[in-house]
């Protein structure tokens, strides 16, 4: 037993005096110094060049050169026993995509980061300024048993772009940011505090936006918003205030947790005038909408919304990338002006609408309540030569069925009145382009009447079948004027003569 005592006290006595020779004195931190220049030259982007490194019991003086351009400094008393610290530390980084073996994420640009650490085991606080993402930046973290408790920092003017640069993303946009946060619970069972962003004089790159992502923006796009975050245990809660040149965003109550990183919000959106969504949809429209609804991120992506819109009801549901829409009484005439589509109808409508945003493709059921023809160019012609006012007939229902295959939208309706029958057996169109090509087959009293409308939204061509319109309407007059004379009894034997007379 005595033998093995003293074999363990001399095991115990050799580890510790290796220990110190190689991390206390001169030749001892020479050697470590080479092993760990060799490690870090080994297959990296960088050459390491460590040209002073000194420990001792009571002090580290460490400084590192990375392609001559570079530095990492430490220097300044430490204590073994207790651990403590006093130290002085400097991160000159020239270029950080040199260090991508050791971030695994490629980032690029410079990063310059210098401060203090003091204190010990008990309480050890770490200072530092940077100039992190083009930024003036503080920082203060408390560390208790060397795990973070609490944490502050103040980034002031960081530009959007050399953010986007330093974490390897294309420009797509410019702008400042500053960002306060006083972090008093730094575990995340313990998290609290609050964090407050500003984002200001933003500005999207639309050139790099329409490169990267196939889109047609034209017109500047500006932001700005206001984000403050309240820290708690495994949760962030959010409100927002985003206003950009096209809509404003607002969140109530916006909870990321940090446990399952899913996300459950409220929105609103606002947009002042449609017209500025053009370069975003390609389709021309004019007025204001407002948009409110929640936002649920787990497995799925589920958003869900609902609008007062044209003097009635819409409320849609998206889930992943199946759109679910139900319209509710909303007038047929306020929807097409917003549309600057031709105000040929109006009535109330009810729609629901089924819509995947990967294929873009879709389908639309509609059902018009109580609608009659407003004055356009197909009604004036059936005023002129049939003497018939179209626009007086009341249509009780009118059934739409649309399928949408990207901008093609090809539709078909059919509608009955007291004296009318209407079919739209084949209808074209063209939201990008914003042209038509439909076929109307008319039922006007006994006048069949067949019409082919085409050509521009704005001023579409509308070309009706005349001659048997003519016909139609000649039949119907000498047919009413037999009845005043004959009556009833011999009215279908005379009619009948003279429709030979036109075939």
């Amino acid at each position: 037993m005595k033998k093995l005592f003293w074999v363990l006290t001399l095991f115990i006595v050799l580890n510790i005096t290796t220990a110190y020779f190689f991390l206390f004195t001169a030749t001892g931190n020479g050697f470590v110094a080479d092993m760990a220049e060799t490690n870090l030259n080994k297959k990296s982007l960088a050459e390491f060049k460590i040209n002073e490194f000194v420990l001792t019991t009571d002090s580290i003086n460490l400084k590192v050169t990375i392609d001559s351009n570079s530095i990492i400094e430490v220097v300044g008393a430490i204590g073994i026993f207790p651990m403590s610290a006093d130290l002085k530390y400097n991160l000159d980084i020239e270029d950080l995509s040199k260090l991508q073996k050791f971030t695994k994420d490629k980032l690029n640009g410079p990063l310059k980061v210098s401060g203090t650490v003091k204190g010990d085991k008990t309480l050890m606080i770490v200072d530092g300024i940077s100039d992190i993402f083009g930024s003036n930046t503080t920082y203060s973290v408390r560390l208790s048993d060397f795990e973070p408790e609490t944490i502050s920092y103040l980034i002031k003017g960081a530009k959007i772009d050399k953010l986007l640069y330093t974490v390897n993303q294309p420009i797509y946009a410019k702008g400042l940011v500053d960002i306060q946060g006083d972090i008093t619970g730094a575990k995340p069972e313990n998290l609290a505090g609050k964090i407050t962003t500003k984002i200001y004089n933003g500005s999207v790159n639309t050139l790099v936006v329409n490169e990267k992502h196939a889109t047609k923006l034209k017109q500047a796009l500006n932001f700005k918003g206001d984000i403050i975050t309240d820290l708690k245990p495994y949760q962030l809660v959010s409100n927002a205030k985003i206003y950009t040149s096209m809509a404003n965003v607002f969140v109530d109550k916006a909870i990321v947790n940090i446990k399952d990183n899913s996300i459950n919000s409220d929105y609103k959106v606002a947009i002042a005038d449609l017209q500025k969504l053009y370069d975003v949809t390609q389709t021309k429209m004019k007025g204001t909408i407002e948009l409110d609804g929640t936002i649920l991120k787990n497995k799925d992506l589920t958003v869900t919304g609902t609008s007062d819109i044209f003097n009635g009801k819409l409320d849609f549901k998206l889930f992943n990338d199946d759109f679910t829409a139900n319209v509710n009484n909303i007038k047929v005439k306020s929807l097409t002006d917003m549309l600057y589509y031709p105000e040929v109808f109006n009535s109330n409508a009810n729609a629901k609408v089924t819509y995947n945003l990967v294929s873009a493709e879709g389908i639309v059921d509609a059902n018009l309540i109580n609608g009659h023809f407003l004055p356009n160019k197909f009604s004036g012609i059936l005023n002129q030569f049939a003497k018939f006012d179209l626009t007086k007939e009341v249509y009780e229902s009118v059934d739409l069925d649309s399928k949408i295959n990207k901008n093609i939208i090809k539709s078909t309706v059919k509608m009955k009145s007291k004296l009318t029958e209407i079919t739209v057996p084949s209808s074209s169109l063209d939201t990008t382009k914003r042209t038509i090509d439909a076929i109307i087959e008319a039922k006007i009293k006994a006048i069949e009447v067949g019409a082919v409308v085409s050509g521009s939204l704005d001023n579409p061509s509308v070309k009706v079948d005349t001659s048997k319109l003519l016909k139609g309407a000649a039949i119907e007059s000498i047919k009413s004027k037999i009845m005043d004379k004959t009556g009833s009894g011999s009215t279908k034997d005379i009619v009948k003569s003279l429709k030979g007379l036109f075939n």
